[in-house]
């Protein structure tokens, strides 16, 4: 639960200072911070076992919820990324002049193609898993979207160091948003390791001690000349 009420903080923090509707460009951190901090991280979320709101439901039931929240944040960051272009178009500035231009575009690409390579699990998977197996590519796209939540973040903490949320906000502001999206980062990749790494070498290590008990109960052969 602490985790949702970090997502949620960071929204009204940005709703409070951006004021979407004032302004284009009001509408891109607005919704840049919607997209990922809101959508597609309870969209991860949905997976978890501490945190999750879903924890009730059945594991089909989380996949078509994940992937309707990951397609409202796609929509959300599309529309976040018209509006910085049409204004910068306006006021004739030039694009991807920043780090934070940058990365966010890298980000967005990936994010798409993120987004489409999860339908391999969904509409896909009848012909993925005939070379794939399917627990093998859940694993794959579980990985591929942690790293691309950490570049999220990365995005989202060099806009926080940008001119107009320096300009925007008191300073104290500034730390309270980067220090909410370094933990966000770290609880998508503590859920995404427990369960794909540390739950791997638990299981193998049960296994382990369960051979060597199994070894130790059979019974030993005498040979006889």
């Amino acid at each position: 639960m602490v985790a949702h009420i970090f997502s949620l903080a960071f929204i009204a923090v940005i709703a409070i200072f951006s004021v979407p509707g004032s302004s284009l460009f009001s509408w891109h951190p607005f919704l840049m911070t919607i997209g990922y901090i809101g959508f597609l991280f309870q969209a991860i979320l949905v997976f978890s076992r501490e945190s999750c709101l879903f924890s009730d439901l059945k594991h089909k039931n989380k996949i078509n919820i994940h992937w309707i929240l990951n397609a409202l944040g796609v929509f959300s960051i599309l529309i976040a990324y018209a509006a910085i272009y049409y204004h910068k178009e306006d006021i004739q500035k030039p694009h991807l002049k920043t780090w934070h231009g940058t990365v966010g575009i890298i980000t967005i690409f990936y994010t798409i193609i993120q987004f489409i390579a999860g339908h391999n699990l969904t509409i896909f998977n009848f012909f993925i898993r005939k070379f794939v197996k399917y627990q093998s590519l859940c694993m794959y796209h579980a990985t591929s979207g942690t790293f691309l939540y950490v570049l999220a973040c990365l995005s989202i903490s060099l806009g926080i160091y940008s001119n107009w949320f320096s300009e925007s906000t008191p300073y104290y502001v500034g730390y309270l948003c980067f220090a909410i999206t370094a933990m966000l980062g770290l609880i998508v990749t503590n859920q995404v390791t427990a369960k794909y790494v540390t739950g791997k070498l638990y299981m193998a290590s049960q296994n382990a001690v369960l051979k060597q008990q199994q070894k130790k109960s059979q019974p030993t052969k005498i040979k006889t000349k």
